[in-house]
């Protein structure tokens, strides 16, 4: 089992809204069966649209930026400090409100439920107007 994560065994992901190094992934370390995270960074101006992660709660803690965060369809801002827990399966979204890169921690639990890591909502009612109103 491992202990300690130094940065270069992180596993980075490109995606649209920036960059993911997952400091442990499920597929990682199969010893453990709790928890899973990454540093996140947010591009300017993105940001993860809504979704849910059925069956695991989620904490994000803020680094670096201003986070526009919502939770079910609750609206806050997160400074660097700030941090916001989501229960497991609740709809949430996060958006870099800056002009510079947003950092993150986000830890995610359990590793496993048998079902998707994230489901996109986005397109549908309610969530598809919430940022326009």
């Amino acid at each position: 089992m491992a202990y300690f994560y130094p940065r270069s065994t992180y596993h980075p992901e490109t995606v649209e809204q920036g960059v993911i190094e997952w400091f442990n992934y499920p597929e990682s370390d199969p010893e453990l069966p709790m928890l899973f995270g990454a540093r996140v960074v947010l591009s300017p101006g993105l940001g993860h649209n809504f979704h849910r992660h059925p069956g695991r709660e989620e904490l994000i803690f803020v680094i670096e930026g201003t986070i526009e965060q919502w939770v079910d369809q609750q609206r806050g801002i997160l400074k660097p400090g700030d941090s916001v827990l989501i229960p497991a399966g609740c709809v949430h979204a996060s958006f870099n409100l800056t002009s510079r890169d947003a950092v993150l921690v986000v830890v995610l639990s359990p590793v496993s439920t048998g079902g998707p890591l994230t489901v996109e909502v986005a397109e549908e009612a309610p969530w598809s107007t919430l940022r326009n109103s």
